[in-house]
């Protein structure tokens, strides 16, 4: 019996070995080149294979290969997401080779069906995931092959060539039937001519470089190649695989999904009027709906992906009755209680996360994945955030999903993007308002009482304008005033050492978009004692330190800036007993990537410390990066400046 199990084992390993595909095996032969010690893996091969019928189905084909190098937090995974009425994933195959060993088919029931966010509570995407373990020892290989079948009204594709890791062999491959036209756009590449072969088009590369993940730098979106592809098809095709040849067409599409469901209803006009009730301005209205849709609860909704679903809002009266639904959702909301008071309004789809990810050389659905508003307002009403369209108007932009970001202001995220608004065929692609470095800043002064051993109370106040109090403001929504005050702890302590924060009190001026914070405190030990005679302080300590830490190193990347004004001031009261003895110069800062300006005083018995810093909306090429760098720690350097104290 035991001669007989050894038999049947070494069958089955036999069998699981003759199962690995050729290519699977090609793959795991390759030779790789050196990497930086930091590279966790490398993907050996990547292809994906779109094959498109007459009537719109696709199959999609996704084949990948990696090599472990070293372990890593980040493990290999396989993953693919479908939609549940549109398709479905039809095959998940994988396999592991590990050194040494034989190969491992995993079963055909190994991948896990999961959601892609507890969020997406009626979404109709999941994904089909599976994962080989941990601990994988380095040259360990990781393939899968996962076939999705789906039925859809696009005819637009979009191809990413790698994500963070090195890749030796990336491909594209599409299929369709014949007279379709084909044309692809490559982004953050040089052009990329396909190899054809009768209905098959293939676009390839070799040798990717690892993207290392960088301080400031842009999104993986903006740096790594990318392929968006149109497949035009024939005339005899279903009517409603239009080709979205240009923006316009693009917009015309769109716009039958979302003026639909802006429209007003009984109960849109009833709530708008008693929200409105007493308004004077049209800004007043303007921010008294905008409050109440930002209030509006989110909830990813997307059904009915494969007609368009995706970018089909709710009814708004439906996302009233119910007060909740997705950014598209609260868009149409929102345009519908604008209509039902006289004001006009259109949608907008934008990329919300990365200004850089939207190219305008490209007219597709597949760049946005967040619906924001534009709202056609008077002369009368001034904000920020208002753009001056040729076509359509003067235009306020909204985006009611952003409860952080009062009406009048742009989350900084999604100014001087691209984005396109929803005016039939007159809508077009538009940058939005990048707002001035005076709308996001921060003013703070500090009052503050040196003791003759080190100790000091002080009473800070800082006024948060614009984006900078949105960071601020979330958390107010979100956290409770405990977590707040640990959170400010920990930073101040990381500053000062000992101290005991005594009072931390926000108030938030939300339709001035302005949050005021109050803080007291005491530092047991403020600045650092030579032969109990002499104190250093530095007075910048009590104010928070620029975020651009830039560490030295060779930088690969390019440098995003985002523009910012900070405005401080320290007053210190120093005892009877203590004289200034060394004060430092001013300082005074000009560069392409801003300005900075500090100065030390002493009047009687009290210390100031003055300055200003202005960060410039900049992205910047990693040839600048020690520049940059260089800006930065002299600012740094500057505010730690110390005053020298001698004890009489």
């Amino acid at each position: 019996m035991k001669a007989v199990a050894v038999l049947l084992f070494s069958i089955a390993a036999l069998s699981a070995a003759e199962d690995v595909p050729q290519w699977v095996r090609d793959a795991a032969a390759a030779q790789v080149p050196s990497y930086p010690v930091k590279v966790a893996n490398v993907v050996l091969f990547q292809e994906e294979q779109l094959t498109v019928d007459s009537d719109g189905r696709r199959v999609m084909r996704e084949r990948g290969a990696a090599r472990v190098l070293q372990q890593a937090k980040h493990r290999l995974i396989a993953f693919r997401t479908y939609n549940t009425k549109a398709g479905k994933i039809r095959e998940f195959q994988a396999w592991l080779l590990r050194p040494g060993e034989r190969p491992y088919v995993f079963p055909k029931n190994a991948a896990t069906d999961v959601a892609l966010s507890r969020d997406y509570t009626y979404d109709e995407a999941r994904a089909r995931l599976l994962d080989p373990g941990h601990d994988l020892p380095p040259g360990t290989v990781f393939a899968w092959d996962i076939v999705e079948e789906e039925k859809t009204v696009f005819t637009q594709y979009h191809y990413t060539f790698q994500e963070s890791s090195p890749v030796l062999l990336s491909r594209f491959v599409l299929t369709v039937p014949p007279s379709w036209e084909v044309s692809g756009v490559m982004m953050n590449h040089t052009p990329l001519t396909p190899q054809v072969a009768g209905n098959t088009y293939t676009w390839e590369l070799r040798d990717l470089p690892w993207i290392e993940p960088e301080e400031w730098s842009p999104s993986n979106a903006s740096l790594v190649p990318r392929l968006g592809i149109n497949y035009f098809p024939a005339s005899d095709a279903r009517p409603e695989l239009h080709p979205l040849r240009n923006w316009a067409a693009t917009s015309a599409w769109l716009t039958g999904f979302s003026d639909p469901a802006a429209t007003v209803t009984d109960a849109v006009r009833s709530k708008a009027l008693e929200l409105t009730a007493g308004a004077a301005t049209e800004a007043d209205k303007l921010r008294r709906l905008g409050k109440f849709v930002q209030k509006t609860n989110y909830v990813e909704v997307a059904m009915n992906v494969e007609r368009g679903g995706g970018y089909t809002p709710h009814p708004a009266d439906e996302v009233l009755a119910r007060n909740y639904g997705d950014c598209k959702d609260k868009a149409a909301l929102m345009r519908a209680l604008l209509a039902a008071v006289g004001i006009k309004s259109y949608a907008i789809t934008i990329y919300s996360g990365d200004r850089h990810m939207v190219r305008p050389e490209w007219p597709s659905t597949w760049q946005f994945n967040h619906a924001i508003v534009a709202i056609v307002v008077s002369k009368a009403t001034a904000f920020p955030a208002v753009l001056e369209d040729s076509k359509l108007g003067r235009l306020l932009i909204f985006d009611p999903t952003s409860a952080a970001t009062p009406l009048g202001d742009l989350p900084e995220y999604e100014q001087d993007s691209y984005a396109l608004i929803q005016a039939g065929d007159q809508g077009e692609l538009v940058r939005m308002p990048l707002l001035p470095s005076s709308e996001n800043r921060i003013e703070s002064t500090a009052e503050a009482q040196l003791g003759l051993d080190g100790r000091l109370t002080a009473h800070i106040a800082r006024e948060y304008f614009g984006q900078s109090a949105r960071s601020l403001r979330s958390s107010l929504q979100r956290d409770t005033q405990a977590e707040l005050t640990k959170r400010f702890e920990a930073g101040l302590a990381r500053r000062l050492g000992g101290m005991t924060l005594e009072r931390l009190q926000p108030a938030d001026h939300f339709d001035d978009n302005r949050l005021d914070l109050n803080l007291d405190l005491q530092v047991r030990q403020f600045g650092q004692f030579m032969q109990q005679k002499m104190l250093m302080v530095s007075p910048g300590a009590l104010l928070p330190e620029v975020e651009y830490a830039l560490p030295a190193k060779q930088r690969t990347w390019p440098v995003q800036l985002y523009a910012e004004v900070r405005k401080d001031s320290v007053n210190i009261a120093l005892p009877a007993e203590f004289k200034v003895d060394e004060i430092p110069d001013p300082m005074k800062i000009d560069s392409p990537y801003g300005s900075y300006r500090a100065e030390w005083k002493v009047n009687g018995a009290k210390l100031s410390f003055v300055q200003s810093l202005e960060i410039k909306d900049a992205t910047a090429p990693a040839s600048e990066y020690a520049a940059i760098r260089e800006f930065f720690e002299n600012v740094t350097g500057a505010q730690h400046s110390a005053v020298v104290l001698l004890k009489q």
